[in-house]
C-alpha cells in the first residue's frame, strides 16, 4: 500500500518532536540546578553582606551616642538591633570560617556592650568598636568574595552549558536538515514529472499521461490529471465552434454601443472597429481590420485628428487617458471625449481599447447656461445703475432723513454696489475673462464686516419672522479684501434665509480658532441638506430644493463663496442632517499670510 503524504510528514514532525524532548529533558534540569544553586548561595551572601551593615550601624549610633555622654540611653537599641542581626547570621553560615568567625565577632559584641553598660561617665571605648567595626567588615569581605567566586562558578557552568545546548541544537539541526531533504527528494521527483506531462499538454501533445505514484496524495493527483487530459482533449475538438460564437456575441455587443469603439491588439493592429467609430473616423471596416491604427492608409481629416490626439496621449502616464476632439459631422460641430483604456490581465499587456464618446449635448447646455448667465448679468447693469443713480440723489438729500431712513439708505447704497460688482464679475466670468477669484490684500476687520453685513439683514429677517442671533468674538488681525468677504458672509446669511421658515432661527458667530485662524459660522433651523446633495453644493450652477423650498437663483452663490474662501488661503465646508438645520463654517488664516 502507497503511504501518504500526511503519514510521512507526520511521523518525521514526531521524530523531531521526540529528538527535542529528549533534549529538553537533559537540559532543563541542568538550567533549574545551575540558577537555583546560584541564587540560594548569592541570596545568603546578600543576608551576611547586609547582616554587617546593619551591624556597623548599631555599633556607629552607640559609638557616636558615647562620645556625647549618652551611651546608656542608646544601648538596649543598638544591643537589641546587633543580636537581631547577629541571630540572623548564626543561622546563614555559607564559607568555610564565617562560622569562627560570626562566633568572634558575637562575643566580642557582647563584650562591648558589658563594658559600655558598666562604665561611667566620660568613658571610650574607641579601640574596642574599632577592633569589632574591622572583624565585622572581615565577614563582609568574606561573602562578597564568596558571591565573586559564585560568580565565576556561573560562568563556567553557563559557558559548559551552552556547548551543550549548541552541540544538541546542531543535532536537532542535521536530523531537521535530513528530513527536509528526504521530503523534498520524495515530492520533487514526481512533481518533475507532473510538470513535463504539463508542458505536453500546453505544447498539444497528445495522449499525455501519469503513471504510478510513491505518495497516495500523489496518486490522486495522477488520477485527476488523467482524466483532466482527457476531458481537455474532448474539449479541444469542441473549442473552436465555442470561440467563433463568442466573438460574434462580442462584436455585437460593441456593434450595439452608442459610442464609437475600436479594438486594437498589443502590437497595434486594429482587431475591431464598430459602425458608429468607422463613421466618426471615416474609415470602413474592411480597410482598418489587420493593419496598425497609425498607420492606415487614409488621409480622411477626421482620423488624422484622432490619430494625432492618440500620439498626444501616449505622452502622458495616467491610467485611463482621454481628450476632447472637435469633429464637423452631419451638417455640424460633434464634440467627442476619445479614452485610451489600456486592456491587462494578470499584469500582461492585452492592448487597447479606444472609446469616441459623443458629448455633444452636454457641452451645449454648458453654453447654454455661460451665455445665460452672460445675458442675466447684462440685462442686470441697466437696472442696478439706475438704482444706484437713484440712491445717489437720495444720498444728497441726507440731512433731511431720519436716522432710520439714513441707515437704509446706507444699505441700498453698499448692497448696490455689492451687486453692481458681482454682475460685472458674472459677465466676466461667462466670458472667461476671470478664471480667478483676485483678492485685495489690505488690514481689515472681519469681526465688523460680519457684524454690519448681519445688521443689513436684520429687516428682512424681520420682515419674514426669522430670529437673527450674532455671537461676534475679538477676532485677530488680518489681511484680506473687505468687499470680497462681506459677499462670503452676505451669500451665507441670504441662503439661510431663503431656507429657514417663518419662526426659525439664524446664528451668526465669529470666534478666533487657536492662534493663527479666525471662524466664521453661519446656521440654520432650516429642512437641512440631503446627504446626497451636501458633497455637490460648492459646485458651479449647482441648485437644489428642500422640502417644498424653491433653490438659488443661478447656483453661482455658493461657488463664488468658495472661491473666495480659497483665494483668501482658507476653507469652507458645510454640516447638516436633512431635516436638522445646516450649519456653513469658513475657516481664515489669520496674521500678515491672510
Amino acid at each position: 500500500m502507497t503511504s501518504s503524504l500526511r503519514s510521512r510528514i507526520r511521523n518525521s514532525t514526531l521524530l523531531l518532536l521526540a529528538l527535542v524532548v529528549a533534549f529538553g529533558a537533559y537540559a532543563l534540569p541542568r538550567l533549574s540546578s545551575l540558577g537555583g544553586a546560584i541564587r540560594e548561595t548569592l541570596y545568603r551572601n546578600y543576608i551576611s553582606i547586609e547582616v554587617g551593615q546593619h551591624q556597623h550601624a548599631a555599633l556607629h549610633d552607640l559609638q557616636l551616642a558615647e562620645r556625647d555622654g549618652k551611651a546608656h540611653e542608646k544601648l538596649p537599641a543598638a544591643r537589641d538591633s546587633f543580636q537581631h542581626w547577629m541571630d540572623i547570621e548564626l543561622n546563614d553560615i555559607t564559607e568555610v570560617g564565617e562560622q569562627q568567625l560570626a562566633n568572634e565577632i558575637n562575643s566580642r559584641g557582647h563584650k562591648l556592650f558589658d563594658d559600655v553598660a558598666n562604665a561611667g561617665p566620660g568613658a571610650r571605648h574607641d579601640q574596642e568598636f574599632n577592633e569589632l567595626n574591622s572583624r565585622i567588615d572581615d565577614l563582609i569581605a568574606m561573602n562578597k568574595a564568596a558571591m565573586f567566586r559564585a560568580d565565576s562558578r556561573a560562568t563556567q557552568l553557563g559557558t559548559h552549558l551552552t556547548y551543550e545546548l549548541a552541540a544538541g541544537f546542531a543535532i536537532l539541526l542535521l536530523a531537521a536538515a535530513a528530513l527536509s531533504i528526504w521530503m523534498g527528494w520524495t515530492l520533487s521527483r514526481p512533481l518533475t514529472e507532473l510538470a513535463e506531462r504539463l508542458r505536453g499538454i500546453s505544447q498539444r501533445k497528445s495522449h499525455v499521461r501519469l503513471g504510478p505514484q510513491p505518495l497516495a496524495e500523489l496518486e490522486e493527483v495522477a488520477r485527476e490529471f488523467n482524466q483532466m487530459a482527457e476531458r481537455l482533449e474532448h474539449y479541444d475538438r469542441m473549442n473552436v465552434e465555442r470561440i467563433v460564437y463568442e466573438k460574434s456575441k462580442t462584436e455585437a455587443i460593441i456593434e450595439s454601443l452608442e459610442d464609437g469603439v475600436v479594438l486594437i491588439d498589443s502590437d497595434g493592429i486594429v482587431a475591431h472597429v464598430n459602425e458608429v467609430a468607422s463613421l466618426i473616423i471615416g474609415i470602413e471596416p474592411a480597410d482598418a481590420l489587420g493593419s496598425r491604427f497609425d498607420d492606415l492608409s487614409s488621409n480622411h481629416p477626421h482620423y488624422i485628428r484622432v490619430r494625432d490626439a492618440i500620439r498626444t496621449l501616449n505622452k502622458t502616464e495616467a491610467e485611463v487617458q482621454r481628450i476632447e476632439v472637435q469633429l464637423h459631422i452631419r451638417g455640424r460641430d460633434h464634440s467627442y471625449v476619445l479614452k485610451a483604456v489600456p486592456l491587462r490581465q494578470e499584469g500582461r499587456a492585452l492592448g487597447t481599447l479606444l472609446i469616441l464618446q459623443d458629448v455633444t449635448y452636454i457641452r451645449d447646455q454648458d453654453r447654454a447656461r455661460t451665455n445665460l448667465v452672460a445675458t442675466l448679468s447684462h440685462e442686470l447693469r441697466t437696472p442696478l445703475t439706475s438704482l444706484a443713480l437713484l440712491a445717489e440723489l437720495l444720498r444728497r438729500e441726507e440731512e433731511s432723513l431720519t436716522p432710520k431712513q439714513r441707515e437704509i439708505l446706507r444699505a441700498v447704497l453698499e448692497e448696490t454696489s455689492r451687486m453692481k460688482q458681482l454682475s460685472d464679475n458674472l459677465l466676466n466670468l461667462a466670458r472667461g475673462q476671470i478664471p480667478l477669484i483676485a483678492v485685495q490684500r489690505v488690514p481689515l476687520d472681519l469681526a465688523k464686516i460680519v457684524e454690519d453685513v448681519t445688521q443689513r439683514f436684520s429687516i428682512q429677517a424681520q420682515e419674514k419672522k426669522v430670529r437673527l442671533e450674532s455671537k461676534i468674538d475679538q477676532l485677530p488681525e488680518m489681511q484680506g479684501d473687505p468687499v470680497k468677504l462681506s459677499w462670503v458672509v452676505s451669500n451665507l446669511i441670504g441662503n439661510a434665509l431663503r431656507y429657514t421658515p417663518e419662526g426659525g432661527t439664524i446664528a451668526v458667530a465669529a470666534h478666533p480658532s487657536g492662534e493663527h485662524f479666525a471662524n466664521l459660522e453661519v446656521s440654520d433651523t432650516g429642512p437641512g441638506i440631503s446627504p446626497d446633495i451636501r458633497d455637490h453644493v460648492f459646485e458651479r450652477f449647482a441648485q437644489y430644493g428642500s422640502n417644498g423650498y424653491a433653490p438659488g437663483s443661478a447656483g453661482l452663490g455658493l461657488a463664488i463663496v468658495k472661491d473666495i474662501v480659497e483665494a483668501h488661503g482658507g476653507r469652507i465646508f458645510v454640516e447638516s442632517n436633512n431635516g436638522h438645520g445646516s450649519r456653513f463654517i469658513v475657516q481664515l488664516p489669520a496674521g500678515a499670510e491672510a
